[in-house]
């Protein structure tokens, strides 16, 4: 019977229509069903399928169209008898284990490479803190498919079905559209189109890299960059990076090349400082270096002074630009280009012809329809939108519920890096958290050498904004099972009662740090009022305080949430140690008088 051949699976995402077609059309081409034997009707098929009886005839109309089947009068639907169809082969038995090859003889892959962290089942992980993922209800899907469409028409088609490597439409708009805002001016002959940032690296590498090339690589750093110049038999020299960047000194002197990611750092997310840049620059001219400049979510910032990619700064030919559209729409569109000089495009198109390795033609064309209608401004002001507030919200509930760890200020993109205290054990974090339904990338990951483990980091751009701060709280009761955090029991002082604590404070004030390090001052007034002022600009806040059961109550504004919270205080001099309702460390502060400086 016709509908044991049809499988009808309520969480395919294609339609009935589309179900039923597909396993009928599969059932003619592996000769299941006789050509002379009519189909069965349409009436009881769907009575069958327990589907409507319209859908079953939409179906048998499309295959006749296709030229499936025939309708014969009287009689019914019949396999078109002018088929050609393959004879049905017989399945292999498999080989027997005395055969089974070890690939392990054969492969020149390194081991580490395979520790590529993966999570295919999510539906359990509420909390996903973790890169690589989008926020899929951003996708411009109808704006997408209307440009999909007219792509299609005879017009455009016909710049997409030919064999050759003209991609001039999408050159074209990001050479006067995106470029432009990050600075960069260019000609057309200095663009290449690839399949994203890995495809770009693996393209300069095979054109530039070698076993006696020395490539300088930021530590931590980009670890799929690191396997391409490692496929390449290159030597690999880690520059560090602190909160100015990567470090420009004398460990790129040995270099031909060197990978950045200047504006916005993979994995810390620090901005390489203008001193820096200069620096970097000056020594590339001297050195004879070139480099590879990694331009990620430039589009994504929060800040009104945009870091200008290095590329728009310094217009050098030095200077190999890669970006993508990867983080902004999809990973899976893999779309991306190169802005080099004119002979290296030439020898990255020639090589993507010999490889056959250039990008499907279609989505190029799809894509330059987006942009030039468009669409690709109108959703990145969207995106930005939707970021911000989930920047905002990282940011408080970071600065909430991990006061005591070194969080680094993010001014752009889509993650924050955390650096704990030396002990802090994130590899364990990172498999505790997921026993929990929490998924973080722990920082160990990122590192070229001498891997450190008290580091991780938490990408906010596919979690929901309300289950972030839920999220994070979760993951910081987990956190302090391994944190080395002053615990209240465990601390030396005075700790201060509800007299003691209104006489200190009253009218004085305290000097402190939020989990970024950045210095605040907390001013308590005699009617109960405060208010704070942090060293961030435009950053203030305003309150009440109240002493409670020998504690201090506390409630801000905007600050925190805007939660009530209460803290047992231990005096140590001008020191005053802060602790929570969990008994855990939440700070230090000095005490100071209103009229003194903060420092």
């Amino acid at each position: 019977m016709l509908q044991s051949y049809i499988q009808i699976d309520p969480s395919d995402n294609r339609t009935l229509q589309d179900q039923i077609r597909g396993s009928i059309s599969q059932a003619i081409s592996e000769g299941f069903i006789p050509k002379d034997t009519c189909l069965v009707s349409s009436r009881k098929l769907a009575q069958s399928l327990k589907v409507s009886r319209n859908t079953v005839l939409r179906v048998y109309e499309q295959l006749t169209e296709d030229g499936l089947l025939v309708p014969v009068e009287r009689k019914g639907y019949f396999v078109n008898p002018e088929l050609e169809l393959s004879p049905k082969m017989e399945a292999v038995p498999a080989a027997t284990s005395q055969d089974n090859l070890n690939w392990n003889n054969y492969l020149l892959t390194d081991p580490e490479q395979l520790n590529h962290e993966q999570h295919s089942n999510l539906s359990n992980t509420p909390y996903q803190f973790i890169n690589g993922l989008v926020d899929e209800k951003l996708f411009p899907a109808s704006e997408w498919r209307k440009c999909s469409i007219q792509s299609l028409n005879r017009v455009n088609n016909k710049s997409w079905t030919s064999n050759d490597c003209n991609y001039n439409d999408l050159i074209e708009q990001i050479r006067t559209r995106v470029l432009p805002k990050r600075g960069i001016f260019v000609k057309p002959e200095q663009i290449a189109i690839t399949f994203g940032c890995q495809n770009s690296l693996y393209l300069i590498s095979k054109l530039l890299v070698s076993r006696y090339s020395t490539i300088g690589m930021e530590n931590p750093g980009y670890p799929e960059a690191l396997q391409q110049f490692q496929t390449r038999r290159a030597s690999i020299i880690p520059i560090d990076v602190d909160r100015q960047g990567m470090q420009v000194d004398e460990r790129l002197d040995p270099c031909q090349l060197v990978y950045t990611t200047p504006s916005n750092q993979f994995p810390t997310t620090v901005r390489l400082s203008t001193e820096r840049r200069k620096k970097l620059m000056e020594k590339a001219e001297e050195q004879d270096l070139l480099i590879i400049e990694d331009d990620f979510e430039h589009d994504i910032s929060y800040i009104e002074d945009h870091s200008p990619a290095l590329r728009g700064e310094y217009n050098s030919e030095r200077i190999i630009y890669i970006s993508s559209f990867s983080s902004t729409i999809a990973p899976g569109l893999r779309l991306g280009y190169i802005v080099a000089s004119e002979p290296l495009i030439k020898q990255i198109k020639s090589l993507q012809m010999r490889t056959h390795s250039l990008p499907p033609k279609n989505n190029c064309q799809t894509m330059a329809l987006f942009l030039s209608l468009g669409y690709y401004d109108a959703l990145l002001q969207k995106m930005l939108k939707r970021y911000r507030e989930k920047w905002l919200t990282m940011e408080k509930a970071l600065n909430y519920y991990f006061p005591q760890s070194g969080v680094i200020p993010s001014l752009a993109g889509t993650s924050f890096w955390i650096n704990c205290k030396e002990g802090f054990d994130a590899p364990k974090l990172q498999q505790l958290a997921e026993a929990h339904g929490i998924l973080i990338n722990c920082g160990s990951r990122y590192y070229i050498a001498g891997a450190k483990t008290n580091s991780f980091r938490l990408s906010f751009q596919s979690i929901r904004t309300e289950h972030i701060r839920e999220g994070i709280k979760q993951l910081s009761k987990l956190a302090k099972r391994i944190l080395p955090v002053p615990r209240l029991e465990e601390t030396a002082g005075i700790r201060l009662n509800t007299q003691r604590i209104r006489e200190l404070l009253s009218g004085c004030a305290i000097f402190t740090q939020d989990c970024f390090n950045i210095p605040y001052r907390i001013t308590f007034q005699p009617d109960g009022k405060m208010t704070g002022i942090s060293d961030r600009p435009n950053d203030v806040d305003e309150g009440y305080w109240w002493v409670k059961d020998n504690k201090l109550c506390y409630q801000w504004r905007n600050w925190q949430f805007a939660d009530t919270r209460t803290l047992t205080i231990i005096q140590d001099g001008h020191i005053l140690k802060r602790f929570g309702e969990d008994g855990f460390s939440v700070g230090e502060a000095s005490l100071v008088e209103p009229s003194q400086p903060a420092r």
